[in-house]
């Protein structure tokens, strides 16, 4: 039982966040479509293992020659926010460069999102079933949420390189590579100092950077929806049961 539980909370907030971006899509991606991203993001997770076990030991002869905090810097945007990211979008391109069911811009942010909460599920079910109820309670609300706004970025300047030509679509996907990257390795940081008796800077920075990144994604996604006139649709059914009652109020007061 316990085993149930605790798969349920590594994966539960991983899925309820795929289906919040699937659903507001003005043309829902098809789901079969929609698991095969799932499941390159977390196939994802192994060359990115790989990668970060070389960088964790370069980062850790650096500390020796540079100091700690420099080899901190490092590791966090170089070591673990750069080939987690690079990863993610290598596995993205794997499908979305020949994909027939991407034919407008909001569908970038979608399946960027899915991609990356792919790898974001696998990544939850090694801590939780490692660290058991109360590390899944906290990433459930950090880690998970983090992972969904960095793909929302990548989505985000992928959606506009769809829009632009020449020089001004190569730049966005340049952005779509660094811009998740520098908000990856700000999270990490103060994690990681924490680990090295640097709590004040996690207490102080690990809430910033978090509700920075919510603000900003959350912005992104109305600026693309308004650009495209993407009238967003119910989220629930129970939604749509409401807009339904309150459209027929109207018509009655009318």
């Amino acid at each position: 039982m316990e085993v149930l539980w605790l798969a349920a909370l590594a994966i539960g907030p991983g899925l309820v966040l795929v289906h919040f971006h699937w659903a507001r899509d003005r043309e829902r991606e098809p789901l079969r479509n929609l698991l095969a991203y799932l499941g390159l993001g977390a196939a994802s997770v192994v060359p990115a293992a790989f990668a970060e076990a070389a960088t964790n030991r370069a980062c850790v002869a650096l500390a020796q020659g540079l100091g700690t905090p420099l080899a901190l810097l490092l590791h966090a945007f170089l070591g673990v926010a750069l080939v987690e990211e690079v990863c993610k979008r290598m596995l993205l391109h794997t499908r979305a460069h020949a994909d027939r069911h991407i034919n407008e811009p909001f569908d970038w942010l979608v399946y960027a999102v899915t991609v990356s909460l792919g790898f974001a599920t696998v990544e939850n079910l090694l801590y939780v079933y490692q660290h058991g109820t109360a590390t899944g309670l906290v990433r459930a609300v950090t880690a998970v949420p983090a992972h969904a706004f960095f793909g929302t970025i990548m989505g985000w300047r992928l959606a506009r390189a769809a829009e632009r030509s020449g020089a001004d679509a190569r730049r966005e996907r340049l952005w779509a590579w660094l811009e998740p990257t520098l908000w990856h390795g700000a999270y990490d940081l103060p994690l990681f100092a924490s680990r090295v008796a640097q709590p004040g800077l996690f207490l102080t920075l690990f809430p910033l950077v978090l509700l920075c990144l919510w603000r900003v994604s959350v912005r992104r996604v109305e600026t693309l929806a308004l650009a495209q006139q993407h009238t967003r649709p119910p989220l629930l059914a129970l939604e749509a049961l409401a807009l339904r009652a309150r459209a027929r109020r109207r018509g009655a007061a009318g």
